[in-house]
């Protein structure tokens, strides 16, 4: 049977991504120009099972696109994986009058979600995670912004790169995924990428490449390595 929706909770869990502000800021606009009450749910499913939540309005999200971090505040939350601790959150969610949940997160955030709409809350995900993988979504929030921090900082490690005639080895996040590595090194002009998908060999990859690239004159070199690759 179809049930009004006339409260939402909405949280932010997982890694912090940039962007979950905005996001934050455009469910809770969203839903209060419908007519439906939101609950701000503070420290992802951690505040959620602690009950530390508070009603959100207009003003409550006023001035907050342009701060890091997100106003909700994250944490992860080990008690949420067991399934005691997702029963918990979904009479929770009934305890606090939470009709349907909105979670912005990663992949981890969207199993806990999963797990409550499995015990009767509905819930929308929000991709929100710099590692970018979410299934079916092309970019996610706060991929963007990440790639182009580490593109920032790699352009002015590459001067000590070259004045020294180095060889840099960067290590960029992105967990078991290899999005941030492969786009970041090709704007780059990386020597080598090496990323958890692809199998790689030390010697033929990087060593024969590096010394191919020597006989042209080069003498410096920048290799990214993907988290998920250690």
């Amino acid at each position: 049977m179809y049930k009004e929706i006339k409260t939402i909770g909405v949280l932010t869990s997982g890694g912090d991504a940039p962007g979950m502000n905005a996001a934050v800021r455009a469910v809770v606009r969203t839903a209060l120009s419908k007519g439906i009450k939101v609950i701000g749910i503070q420290r992802g499913y951690n505040g959620l099972l602690n009950g530390e939540v508070r009603e959100m309005d207009l003003r409550s999200v006023s001035e907050i696109i342009h701060r890091g971090g997100t106003v909700l505040y994250t944490a992860r939350c080990l008690e949420f994986v067991t399934a005691e601790g997702q029963k918990k959150g979904a009479e929770k969610c009934k305890e606090l009058g939470i009709d349907a949940m909105v979670v912005i997160g990663g992949d981890g955030s969207f199993k806990g979600a999963r797990a409550l709409a499995n015990l009767g809350i509905p819930c929308i995900g929000i991709p929100g995670t710099i590692d970018n993988d979410i299934a079916c979504s092309e970019y996610t929030i706060g991929y963007d912004t990440a790639m182009n921090t580490a593109v920032e900082m790699i352009d002015k490690l590459r001067d000590t790169t070259q004045s020294h005639d180095r060889c840099s080895v960067v290590e960029v996040m992105g967990r078991n995924a290899g999005y941030i590595a492969l786009n970041v090194g090709i704007a780059t002009g990386a020597l080598a990428i090496l990323i958890p998908e692809r199998p790689y060999d030390l010697e033929h990859d990087i060593i024969s490449r590096m010394n191919q690239t020597q006989k042209t004159g080069k003498k410096h070199f920048i290799v990214i390595v993907a988290e998920g690759v250690g």
